[in-house]
């Protein structure tokens, strides 16, 4: 069966939630087919595992996650994988930074998703490919 857009939507839906939600470095990894994966933020080349990813969102409360449109492209039928390119609406509040202290983004996302065995998704590759700030967002550093 095809990977479809809803199964997509779902598995990245619980993927932000679990790192929203303080979930750590091996609750993180299980969202991936390689439990020692790295989350690729482009273009400034930067890495993170799932552990420097977790620490990086211990400093940000009141995350928000809002899928704007995506887009799907079968890449292979064994294994079943798809690749996912769209944008989310991104905030996070920094308690311990002045005002402005709520980050307000637009994150270009491009991942690739294989289903597995058990037939559920994981991700082979997960890339931002940008971080757009608003006019009136905190500072990002990365």
């Amino acid at each position: 069966m095809p990977i479809t857009l809803d199964e997509v939507i779902d598995h990245g839906t619980r993927w932000f939630n679990t790192v929203m939600s303080g979930g750590t470095a091996a609750e993180q990894a299980k969202f991936f087919l390689d439990p020692n994966s790295r989350i690729v933020v482009m273009p400034s080349g930067v890495t993170f595992n799932c552990e420097e990813h977790y620490q990086l969102h211990l400093q940000w409360i009141n995350e928000l996650h809002e899928f704007s449109e995506f887009n799907l492209m079968p890449l292979c039928e064994q294994p079943e994988r798809v690749r996912a390119i769209g944008t989310v609406y991104w905030q996070a509040e920094n308690p311990n930074q002045a005002k402005p202290n709520i980050i307000k983004s637009v994150v270009g996302e491009d991942w690739i998703l294989e289903r597995t065995a058990s037939g559920k998704l994981k991700f082979i590759l997960y890339m931002n490919t940008f971080h757009h700030l608003l006019p009136d967002s905190a500072s990002l550093k990365l």
